[in-house]
């Protein structure tokens, strides 16, 4: 299934072939919107005043390396790091291909327009001599 978690950066980014893809603009604000919670995830837990199951941590009774509390900080840190470099990197990747296939779009409109000698742009100008024409007419 394209919405599994595994295959979140194939879904926005990928080529998987399917019936449908969102747009570029949605799958931007998709990758934001989960930039955002790894942000708030990792910062609540980096700057969470309490340590997290201090019944258990504080009965461990560890004496090397450092304290628990600031092992929780640095697990908060590295949870919003983890989250926030992979998505940064898909946000480029993901802007790179919009440009490419807005490009795309535009070479085949100019090919279209080049066979068909302008036909849609003489009808749409044609369309507006014709509106232009009824306001003057009406006297608008």
């Amino acid at each position: 299934m394209r919405g599994e978690i595994g295959q979140y950066p194939a879904f926005l980014i990928g080529i998987d072939p399917g019936p449908s893809r969102w747009p570029y603009p949605f799958r931007l604000v998709q990758l934001l919107t989960a930039m955002t919670v790894h942000a708030f995830f990792g910062l609540g837990i980096m700057s969470y005043e309490g340590l997290f199951l201090a019944d258990w941590y504080g009965a461990m009774g560890r004496t090397w390396g450092s304290t628990p509390m600031a092992d929780q900080q640095a697990g908060g840190a590295i949870a919003w790091s983890v989250g926030e470099i992979p998505n940064l990197i898909i946000a480029v990747v993901l802007a790179m291909q919009w440009s490419r296939s807005d490009a795309r779009l535009a070479k085949r409109t100019d090919r279209q327009a080049d066979r068909t000698d302008d036909a849609e742009l003489k009808a749409y100008n044609a369309m507006l001599g014709k509106l232009s024409a009824d306001d003057k007419a009406e006297g608008l």
